[in-house]
């Protein structure tokens, strides 16, 4: 590996937590190789220098968005949506009546934590709509992500074809969405209302709070010990009691935390947020 390489590497988890191996080198090189003939960039130094430059947003915003992983589709992991409507939610309203009678009118509030273009967020909102209709209006997701081109793509709402292809049932295609060209469609204001775009770092220690549920899936694995078990905890502490937090299917936080309690709702497994039982456990343990 070479040092030039190797200090845009620490430079990117400095500021991102994304922390690349020597087997991910191919990931800095293909994806900003274009980038770098476009800025007439000829060394690794002069992309470093450029990226640690916090005044030149745009071009530190064009480097996260190429290195950073946008693999998504709608309804991602059919488990996940058997789990919500038919556990999950169920069991957050169950909680609410037996807690406290006047917080059967609050808000749901979930957190897609990485959400990319989209997809995840507006497919959740599709979902409660469709499978659970009296809590819609009363639903609020949260949606963020690092890579502020993806936010411009995911609040405008706006897929091609083969975007469209990926994922999403024919019915909720007739429902949902609007046909704007040959080669576009664009989903309905209606579910688009309840959905927040914002963008977040999460290495940062500004987390939003009071979520019931969120979903961190397909992140982690991107960290090292030390920032995945920093990530954790914050996650932890922007979380209600007895709320619930949805990993990718490779990803697990029960060596990191006995916060949480293991659920499963067939072969999909989920996390509890157990408040009487918080310990985050140390480097190296």
């Amino acid at each position: 590996m070479s040092e030039e390489i190797l200090k845009f590497m620490t430079a990117l988890k400095k500021d991102t937590g994304l922390s690349l191996n020597e087997e991910k080198i191919y990931l800095i090189e293909s994806r900003l190789s274009g980038l770098m003939e476009d800025y007439k960039m000829s060394s690794y130094q002069e992309l470093t220098d450029r990226f640690q430059n916090r005044s030149d947003r745009e071009f530190r915003e064009k480097v996260i968005d190429k290195i950073t992983t946008h693999e998504t589709k709608f309804f991602r992991d059919d488990g996940l949506f058997e789990a919500l409507v038919s556990r999950i939610i169920p069991e957050l309203l169950e909680q609410r009546v037996q807690s406290n009678a006047n917080s059967i009118g609050s808000y749901l509030k979930i957190w897609c934590a990485a959400c990319s273009t989209g997809q995840e967020p507006y497919s959740i909102a599709m979902e409660i709509k469709e499978k659970a209709p009296e809590i819609f209006k009363k639903t609020r997701i949260f949606a963020s992500d690092i890579a502020y081109d993806t936010l411009i793509k995911a609040k405008s709402g706006i897929y091609s074809n083969f975007e469209i292809s990926r994922g999403l049932d024919t019915k909720y295609l007739n429902k949902y969405f609007t046909k704007i060209s040959d080669t576009e469609y664009q989903i309905d204001d209606e579910i688009k209302s309840i959905v927040e775009y914002k963008y977040q770092n999460l290495i940062s220690d500004d987390f939003p709070t009071g979520f019931d549920l969120i979903l961190c899936r397909n992140v982690s694995y991107y960290f090292d010990h030390d920032d995945r078990r920093r990530l954790f905890k914050k996650i932890q502490k922007s979380m209600n009691p007895d709320s619930f937090l949805i990993l990718g299917s490779a990803e697990s936080i029960t060596d990191y935390s006995s916060t949480f309690i293991v659920r499963e709702f067939g072969k999909f497994r989920y996390y509890e947020l157990n408040p009487t039982n918080v310990t985050f456990f140390s480097k190296g343990a």
